[in-house]
């Protein structure tokens, strides 16, 4: 029987038409599912997908990092490729942190994304070149994070901000959420920044993960 693979994305349109790309380069492509629970009760079928393809930005039912890590979690054999739109420094340390097994953009050529997931379906892991160099960030700064300040240090106004800041959001995004002036959004950053020891929003993202932050919901 040929391994089937499973779209996860809120975007029915774009589904279809990557669904009907695949398959007619020969792939098994199952219904899509536009939430993270449909997906998940596929997983939990005998005849489940061996490849799953997911946009967690899209999916109204969880957050960007949870929904990887769940569907990591329910189908630890499974292939997860994350095909998004977000290529921000910590969506894809999200990426990796969940173990997914790929990281491609939404723009890419078809041709490209392709293949990628034949990459992907023989046991190689596709990211940008870039993350290698990120992963060595974020395991230098949580050895120096575990040293320098606790989570328990950071107001819950600053843990909300480091939350925002996972998700991806800027501060202008993050004052709309929270309802605050961005000029205090900046103010709780750069005390955030201070208490943590980073240099730069990449490495506050970094140690917020680290020390179990998830983001909000986008």
């Amino acid at each position: 029987m040929p391994e089937t693979v499973l779209l996860v994305d809120h975007d029915q349109l774009f589904s279809a038409a990557l669904a009907a790309l695949l398959s007619e380069e020969g792939m098994t492509v199952d219904t899509p599912a536009a939430t993270l629970a449909t997906a998940l009760e596929r997983l939990e079928r005998e005849d489940g997908p061996a490849l799953v393809i997911v946009d967690p930005a899209t999916l109204p039912d969880a957050g960007s990092g949870e929904a990887v890590a769940a569907l990591r979690q329910a189908a630890p054999q499974t292939r997860v490729v994350v095909l998004t739109s977000s290529m921000q420094d910590t969506a894809l340390l999200r990426s990796l942190a969940a173990d997914a097994d790929a990281h491609i953009a939404k723009t890419a050529a078809f041709e490209t994304v392709l293949r990628a997931l034949r990459l992907t379906q023989l046991g190689q892991a596709v990211y940008p070149a870039r993350i290698a160099a990120l992963w060595n960030q974020r395991m230098q700064a949580g050895d120096d994070g575990a040293e320098s300040t606790d989570l328990l240090e950071l107001s819950p106004r600053e843990r909300q901000i480091l939350a925002c800041v996972v998700a991806g959001l800027s501060n202008k995004a993050i004052a709309r959420r929270l309802a605050i002036t961005e000029s205090t959004v900046k103010m709780h950053f750069k005390n955030v920044m201070r208490k943590i020891d980073a240099e730069n929003r990449t490495q506050a993202a970094i140690w917020a993960m680290d020390h179990g932050i998830q983001p909000v919901a986008c």
